[in-house]
């Protein structure tokens, strides 16, 4: 999964950088209709793609340290 900047133009979402998106691909578009439009520049693109593969990785957490980690939050 990466996330891709685009605008709405005339019923169609045209990505302004669509890269190697193969056509017909599957996308999700997200946006706020009560909220003004939020520009994301090309380094918080790069920080969420970098979090989507971080979350995709398993994560394993010995039990005392999640519950220590639980009690600092």
């Amino acid at each position: 999964m990466e996330a891709r900047r685009g605008r709405f133009e005339n019923g169609v979402v045209v990505l302004s950088d669509p890269g190697e998106l193969p056509e017909g691909a599957e996308v999700t578009v997200l946006y706020g209709a009560d909220h003004a439009p939020v520009e994301v520049g090309d380094e918080e693109l790069a920080l969420i793609d970098a979090a989507l593969v971080e979350a995709k990785r398993p994560h394993r957490l010995e039990a005392r340290a999640f519950l220590r980690e639980l009690r600092r939050s």
